[in-house]
C-alpha cells in the first residue's frame, strides 16, 4: 500500500519512500495535491489540522476506491492540541513530528517547522519521540500505518506532555 501524507505547510515533498510521501501544501491546494496524489496512491492522509471541509472535499474530489483518513486525538490529547493550535497562531508552536512506518528507522529531520522519521519499530517510535520532545516540539502525529498501539508507546514516551495524533 501506498499513502501520500498532506499537511498544510511550506510547499514541497519532504519524504518520498517505496511506502510513504509526506508533503507540504498550501490550504487552498490540499485538494488538487490529493487528487494528483491519489494517481499513484492507494490511502491518502491528511494532516490533523486540516479542516473538516476540506478533508470532506477531498474525499468528493477522488475516486472511492483510494481511502482518505485524517488525523485525530485521543481525548486525553484534546487540551494539548487546543494550546498547540494557540501557540501556532502567534508563532510560538515547537515544531510538528511527523512519524511513518517504515522498514528501517531513519533519523530525525527538520524541514521547516516539522520534524520526520521513519519508524521501524516501537523502540524505535519512543526514542524518536523522545528526541523530538527534547528538541522542542509541540505535537506528535503518526502516519503510514502507525497507528493506536504507536499512539499509546509514543504518549508513554513523552510522559503524556505531547498531543499524539493517530490514523485509526
Amino acid at each position: 500500500m501506498t499513502t501520500h501524507v498532506l499537511f498544510d505547510g511550506v510547499p514541497g515533498v519532504i519524504v518520498r519512500s517505496r511506502d510513504v510521501v509526506i508533503e507540504g501544501v498550501g490550504l487552498d491546494e490540499v485538494v488538487r495535491a490529493a487528487v494528483r496524489a491519489a494517481e499513484s496512491a492507494d490511502r491518502i492522509e491528511l494532516c490533523g489540522g486540516m479542516p473538516v471541509e476540506v478533508a470532506a472535499r477531498v474525499r468528493e474530489a477522488i475516486s472511492s476506491d483510494v481511502d482518505v483518513r485524517v488525523n485525530r486525538y485521543g481525548f486525553e490529547s484534546l487540551e494539548q492540541v487546543a494550546a498547540y493550535k494557540a501557540a501556532f497562531a502567534t508563532g510560538e508552536a515547537g515544531d510538528a513530528a511527523f512519524f511513518y512506518s517504515a522498514a528501517e528507522s531513519t533519523p530525525l529531520e527538520r524541514h521547516d517547522g516539522v520534524l520526520v522519521a521513519g519508524i521501524a519499530d516501537e523502540n524505535d517510535l519512543a526514542a524518536r519521540v523522545r528526541e523530538a520532545h527534547a528538541r522542542g516540539a509541540g505535537i506528535v502525529e503518526l502516519y503510514g500505518g502507525l497507528g493506536i498501539s504507536a499512539a499509546a508507546v509514543a504518549r508513554a514516551a513523552c510522559a503524556h506532555e505531547l498531543p499524539v495524533g493517530f490514523i485509526d
